[in-house]
């Protein structure tokens, strides 16, 4: 069991950090194109996640939660402050930044004042992960009425969909061995959310976009 706990760990850790390196190709296409319709909001939820993440590894002794959480939220943070740099629109950011940081403030502060024991904090940073891991892996869904109305795939990564799903799938198998909810729970969803993306892709790969602008302007 120990051998297979290590095995799945280091797995989950490789897709991971490959889901998390895949932002440099929207980084990219930001420095090229501007940030144009490209949302801010999955970099600050990841940067928070994996902090959220860092803080329930330590107090779990989790080394494996705590490595891949410090690099997706040093690498996420690297993001915001690229997208930042390069949007026109920085007033955006700073709300979006703001607000996620004034959130985190709210939760350690709960924390520290309600919780006296560990084992009760780790209940609190449990659920709150929890909603933050949900959280992230529903917000590719809102592409999915552009690739509807657009009969294209064209708005989403199929690299990126791949990534999430197996990560989601390793992550859950070790919440399974270590007997974790908190990491079985999450990455269940993110698993099934994740093949919901691959089938999309599967559905519209090879059709012929259609003008979103045309569209809703029959509807």
């Amino acid at each position: 069991m120990a051998f297979l706990e290590f095995f799945v760990s280091k797995l989950a850790t490789i897709f991971t950090l490959g889901m998390f390196s895949s932002g440099f190709q929207t980084v990219q296409k930001i420095k090229k194109r501007g940030t144009g319709d490209t949302p801010i909001l999955p970099f600050v939820m990841m940067a928070t996640s994996g902090f959220v993440w860092t803080n329930y590894g330590m107090m779990k002794g989790d080394g494996t939660i705590v490595f891949v959480n410090v690099i997706g939220c040093l690498l996420n943070s690297v993001y915001v402050l690229l997208y930042y740099w390069y949007t026109p629109n920085k007033k955006s950011v700073y709300q979006t930044v703001g607000g996620f940081l004034g959130v985190l403030f709210l939760v350690h502060m709960y924390s520290s004042m309600y919780h006296e024991t560990i084992a009760q904090a780790i209940e609190f940073f449990g659920f709150f992960c929890n909603a933050v891991a949900i959280a992230m892996f529903a917000s590719p869904l809102a592409q999915l009425r552009v690739v509807y109305e657009t009969r294209s795939t064209e708005s989403m990564s199929f690299l990126l969909s791949f990534l999430v799903t197996v990560q989601s799938l390793l992550w859950w198998w070790y919440g399974i061995i270590v007997q974790d909810r908190y990491i079985q729970f999450p990455n269940a969803i993110g698993t099934c959310l994740g093949l919901l993306q691959i089938g999309v892709f599967g559905v519209f790969w090879n059709q012929r976009p259609v003008n979103v602008a045309q569209v809703l302007q029959d509807v």
